[in-house]
Formats: C-alpha cells, sequence, structure tokens
C-alpha cells in the first residue's frame, strides 16, 4: 500500500472489491477490519459507498449497477464472475472482460459521462 500526500494509507480497488464481496458473502466488517488492520469505519464506509452506488443512477439516463446471481451446486447463491458483456453509449463500445471490478466500471461510466 502506498500513502497519499496526507500520509494516509491508499487502499487498492481490488482490495476494496474483495471486501466487499466478502462482506456480502456474510463475513463481518469487524472481523475483517482486524484482518486487515483497518478501522472498522473505514470497511463500513467502503461497503456503504457501494451499496449507495448500486442504488442510484450513475446518470440521467437511469444506469444502475446489475450484479448476476447463480445457483452453485449445493444450491446457494453465489456471486457470477463469468459474465461478460459489451456496452454501447453513443458512439463508444466498452467491451467488459468477466470478471472485472464493478467499482472500475463505475469511474469508467462516470467518466464517459463526464466527457459528454
Amino acid at each position: 500500500m502506498t500513502r497519499g500526500s496526507s500520509g494516509r494509507l491508499k487502499w487498492p480497488d481490488e482490495l476494496k472489491v474483495k471486501i466487499i464481496e466478502r462482506v456480502e458473502a456474510g463475513e463481518t466488517i469487524a472481523s475483517i477490519a482486524r484482518q486487515i488492520a483497518a478501522n472498522e469505519s473505514l470497511v463500513s464506509k467502503w461497503v456503504k459507498d457501494h451499496r449507495d452506488a448500486k442504488s442510484r443512477p450513475i446518470d440521467g439516463l437511469g444506469i444502475v449497477e446489475v450484479v448476476g446471481f447463480a445457483k452453485s451446486p449445493s444450491g446457494s447463491a453465489q456471486s457470477n464472475t463469468g459474465i461478460a458483456c459489451d456496452l454501447h453509449l453513443g458512439d463508444v463500445r466498452l467491451s467488459i472482460p468477466a470478471g472485472y471490478p464493478g467499482l472500475h466500471l463505475v469511474e469508467i461510466l462516470r467518466a464517459l459521462r463526464a466527457g459528454q
């Protein structure tokens, strides 16, 4: 991990995504925070921000995050990371590979919107 100009640790987005997935799979924020030596309130903020982002439109078109779920052989629901997709936004075509971090995709879509 690196430190920002303020001296605070900069947590990688990939780590945040994995932590959010662990919380959504049922692990407690407290146990995860202890494992990564982070403050519980910071981990809670990542989870809250992710949930808020899932429920609000990214732009005026009403684009929201969509997560696919599939049943595992044991019958429990789990995230389906094997889905790839193509997005067409005006003249822009995005090919999203399977397993691409959702938080990164949100950032890309926001940047595209800002450039319009």
